[in-house]
């Protein structure tokens, strides 16, 4: 004998229908927002495998702009932020996507250009001590080093990594940061670590962060959409 049982569904099915109409601006944010983190993440990589940095500053400075649900159109974005506030200079990562020439900001004279030779020291991010700034500090019997409990401490220490620096003009006409061997003072024989110039032609770079972030939102965009669908169908997320 065969039972048959009637069901009603029409009120479920217009519940999801309901659900699925309310959170598509959601799922649409979401998907966006989840897709931009990722393009995020490969153009970091770019950065870190394009350049020799100095610092973390470029790498940091690939940012994102969430999507918001409440906002039309719907939109995320991927960009660089590496403008410097305090001395006006513009943002140069750009510059490294497409090329162009880079110049000297806030009343500075020179570029500083670190060397095979500094690279030897610091093959990945130049530490502190040894960057321009401070390199002529302590030439000038200035330097800020990094104390014991992590903490920056103004001393003076005109001996870096058993070197003393100064500035110098070579023969060639460029200006350099040059250094010789603490130890030896009558020695002749100095190391250049950063060549300075008023200005540098900036060619460009493998970092192609326009294809980059192209090539992720075509590769991402459906599984982060059926991941936002799965996080509101299990939680019953809707705005």
């Amino acid at each position: 004998m065969a039972y048959q049982v009637t069901v009603d569904a029409s009120g479920f099915i217009a519940q999801r229908r309901e659900l699925e109409k309310r959170s598509i601006p959601f799922a649409l944010a979401s998907t966006l927002t989840a897709v931009a983190q990722d393009a995020q993440a490969e153009v970091k990589r770019n950065v870190r495998s394009s350049f020799k940095l100095s610092n973390t500053w470029t790498e940091q400075g690939i940012r994102i702009k969430p999507a918001d649900s409440r906002s039309y159109p719907i939109t995320a974005d991927v960009h660089t932020d590496t403008a410097n506030r305090q001395t006006g200079a513009p943002d140069y990562l750009g510059r490294q996507e497409t090329g162009g020439e880079k110049v000297q900001h806030a009343g500075g004279q020179f570029i500083a250009i670190p060397t095979k030779y500094l690279r030897q020291f610091a093959p990945t991010t130049i530490p502190n001590e040894l960057r321009p700034k401070n390199l002529l500090g302590a030439a000038n019997g200035r330097f800020l080093y990094t104390g014991r409990k992590g903490q920056q401490v103004n001393g003076r220490q005109r001996v870096i990594r058993g070197f003393i620096f100064f500035k110098q003009k070579m023969k060639d006409g460029r200006w350099a940061i040059l250094a010789r061997v603490a130890s030896d003072k009558n020695a002749r024989d100095v190391i250049p670590f950063y060549i300075l110039v008023p200005s540098a032609h900036i060619p460009e770079s493998s970092l192609h962060m326009v294809q980059t972030v192209a090539r992720v939102v075509q590769d991402r965009f459906e599984r982060q959409w059926d991941v936002a669908w799965q996080r509101i169908y299990r939680n019953g997320i809707r705005i």
